[in-house]
């Protein structure tokens, strides 16, 4: 049982990995057609606006509570087939009230943006929105996989999107960025597409697809939703949290500099390649696990598994932070100087990260600690926790950029309120899972030489940093030299 916990971890890590790595082409090219102005805030609007409701449908709410009601129902079939159709009716018409009244939405998400830059983003915000419903789908039949403890073709699937954008800069030019924007929404939509057929390829022939086409055959469609509208409703409390202050967090960008949403963007997209790697990579492959064992009765099992996982994932989501902090503005000016990006937009860049990374740890470490809670269906506390964040990060926000005089540094207000309140995250989630019971998984020996190790490791960066500099920048250049030349 061990060492598959341990394959699945790793198979699931490279999925995303190899989706993440996609996606940092992506970026790069994003950076080089659109750069960091009122052309990449408009895209990232368009972009966040099914990102948010994905989040609430798709990954967040509806993810944590349909595995543990799935697992509960007697009639698996008829149960997906409820959720399926119920929710693929909600998202449905979600999608054409977006698309009729899209100026509307796209003001809420970007409250700063003028009358002009709002009637070239609204029709943008209708095209992308629909990608929603393809990926709803597409995390649906996710969740299933992951129910048989298959995690790498979700995780990999992501990929599409991001190689279909790379696809269609094959197709944009960086002196027209308006229709390069048209081309990226598209290509969007249509990744959605090519994630679903896939998915379904796959599970074709599985036992719970058997179920459901039986369910069909015998027209079997009632089953039991008890509690998972509850507990859904709970999660929708917390996954929105998240993901309105997300939304905050664009909306007082759009009132900042022009290029604000996109050093936030650019920044983000860095900071999240370690939380994906280690800290979803490990919750993906641990919740179902922890289901089965607290069904079982076997939570003494469950606490040494959190042990581990504890520990392990500490230990990465360290060093990623001094990698990220020591070197952010060469990391940025790798990833994203070049065409329409520059100079200043690398050192901004650069900036927003390191904020960003003073939260990696805790981020990571809530997001497993909150697998207990919603292991036990206690959705509702974890919501609390969110939304008290959620007002938390908002008001540091708007406090810290008052605080701040320099009108291109305000920006760094928004990274690092979110980095403060995911600070009172993992405080309020070590107290719900019970401060005993927590320092109890905490190994002091453990402890102690991962210390000595990370103080080492971190002088040891600093001190070589230019060394590490001059061979990594080689390398890149060769990987980028004929990557740039085709666009």
């Amino acid at each position: 049982m061990k060492n598959l916990v341990l394959k699945n971890c790793i198979i699931n890590a490279l999925g995303i990995l190899f989706s993440r790595v996609l996606g940092l082409a992506r970026d790069v090219l994003i950076a080089l057609f659109l750069g960091a102005g009122i052309h990449s805030d408009i895209f990232f609007v368009a972009l966040k606006m099914p990102a948010f409701f994905r989040r609430i449908f798709a990954e967040g709410a509806f993810g944590q509570s349909f595995l543990p009601n799935f697992t509960r129902a007697r009639k698996k079939g008829a149960f997906c087939l409820c959720v399926l159709a119920q929710f693929s009716t909600i998202v449905l018409l979600l999608c054409l009230l977006v698309s009729f009244f899209s100026s509307f939405f796209t003001k809420i998400f970007a409250l700063g943006f003028d009358a002009k830059t709002l009637a070239l983003a609204s029709p943008l915000v209708a095209i992308n929105f629909w990608y929603l419903l393809f990926i709803f789908w597409v995390s649906f039949l996710g969740a299933l996989l992951n129910y048989r403890q298959k995690f790498f073709l979700t995780s990999f699937s992501a990929a599409l999107f991001n190689l279909s954008i790379v696809i269609a800069a094959f197709f944009a030019d960086s002196t027209t960025p308006h229709h390069t924007l048209y081309i990226f929404s598209y290509a969007t939509v249509l990744s959605g597409v090519a994630q679903l057929v896939l998915h379904l390829y796959i599970l074709r022939q599985s036992p719970i697809f058997k179920a459901m086409r039986l369910s069909l055959k015998f027209k079997r469609y009632k089953a039991s939703l008890k509690g998972f509208y509850g507990n859904f409703s709970h999660g929708v409390l917390g996954a929105s949290a998240t993901q309105i202050g997300s939304l905050l967090d664009t909306t007082i960008a759009s009132f900042l500099i022009s290029g604000s949403i996109s050093y936030l963007y650019y920044a983000n997209r860095v900071f999240q390649l370690p939380l994906a790697l280690f800290a979803i990579a490990l919750t993906q492959v641990s919740f179902p696990k922890i289901l089965k064992l607290l069904k079982a009765k076997t939570e003494k099992d469950a606490l040494k598994f959190m042990q581990k996982s504890l520990a392990i994932l500490t230990l990465l989501l360290l060093l990623s932070t001094l990698i990220g902090v020591i070197f952010s503005l060469e990391i940025s000016r790798l990833l994203f100087e070049r065409g329409n990006f520059t100079h200043e937009d690398s050192i901004l860049t650069a900036s927003v990260l390191s904020a960003y990374l003073l939260g990696l740890l805790p981020f990571g470490l809530q997001k497993l600690l909150s697998l207990w809670l919603y292991a036990k269906l206690q959705q509702k506390q974890a919501a609390l926790i969110a939304i008290k964040a959620l007002f938390l990060s908002a008001f540091l926000s708007v406090g810290l950029i008052f605080c701040i005089e320099d009108e291109n540094l305000k920006v760094l207000a928004v990274a690092l309120s979110s980095s403060l309140s995911a600070f009172y995250l993992l405080f309020a989630s070590v107290k719900a899972f019970g401060f005993k019971q927590f320092f109890a998984l905490i190994s002091l020996k453990f402890s102690l030489l991962s210390l000595l190790f990370l103080s080492l490791f971190g002088l040891l960066l600093w001190e070589g940093k230019s060394w590490i500099i001059g061979l990594f920048v080689g390398i890149f250049t060769s990987i980028t030299g004929g990557f740039n030349a085709a666009f």
